[in-house]
């Protein structure tokens, strides 16, 4: 037999197996965040049958190595194990998520959007999108009128929040939600871009709504 016609036996015994697989490249990794309402489980091999090595919770950080049949490899613990890929987020969403998280500790001045120098909240969040290719305006109201409206309930990471923090009725702030009740936004009154969480009585009582910008 032919080494062409080899290949193709070969090929088509995989495809009839049913295996499709997905691979990075030779030393790179695909960035991704799990999108779970609570914990999603990490197995030993791309399937529900194989054992449980550990959990991840929302918002969490991997790096995929490949993907197989739905499920991504990544590493683990300093080992490979696999998460099935319908929990798992790539493409804008890491890549607005790690934009806003690189901003970290940088002051909060008003008016603000200049990467490590000085941010307002929709100075960071206009930052961190336009990392991804999405224009936003300078204005934590009008950013509101982006994307489409996600329950509070149903939030993944990147969606946009917003808050009313005067008491008036009107969106006063905005912040990018990155998974576990937890948010990146540039605070005023901390005086830099700092984490923050929407359980605590504050942010609970004057968030407002969530838009969603990418499908």
């Amino acid at each position: 037999m032919s080494k062409f016609k080899r290949f193709i036996t070969i090929a088509l015994a995989i495809l009839s197996a049913g295996i499709f697989t997905v691979s990075a490249s030779a030393g790179s990794t695909t960035p991704g965040l799990i999108s779970v309402g609570t914990s999603l489980n990490v197995r030993s091999a791309g399937s529900t049958t194989a054992s449980v090595v550990g959990t991840l919770y929302d918002g969490a950080h991997v790096s995929i190595l490949s993907t197989v049949n739905g499920w991504d490899q990544i590493t683990y613990n300093g080992r490979t194990a696999w998460v099935s890929a319908k929990y798992v987020l790539t493409g804008k969403v890491p890549t607005v998520v790690f934009a806003a998280e690189s901003q970290l500790g940088v002051p909060y001045v008003y008016g603000g959007a200049t990467p490590y120098s000085a941010f307002d909240c929709s100075g960071l969040t206009m930052y961190a999108y336009s990392k991804a290719g999405i224009s936003l305006p300078h204005s934590s109201a009008l950013q509101a009128n982006y994307g489409w409206a996600v329950s509070r309930y149903a939030l993944r990471p990147g969606d946009l929040l917003f808050f009313d923090t005067s008491g008036k009725g009107t969106i006063t702030h905005c912040g990018i939600y990155l998974g576990s009740n937890v948010f990146i936004n540039a605070q005023s009154g901390a005086g830099k871009v700092m984490k923050a969480n929407l359980t605590t009585s504050y942010w609970a009582n004057s968030f407002v709504t969530a838009r969603r910008l990418i499908a």
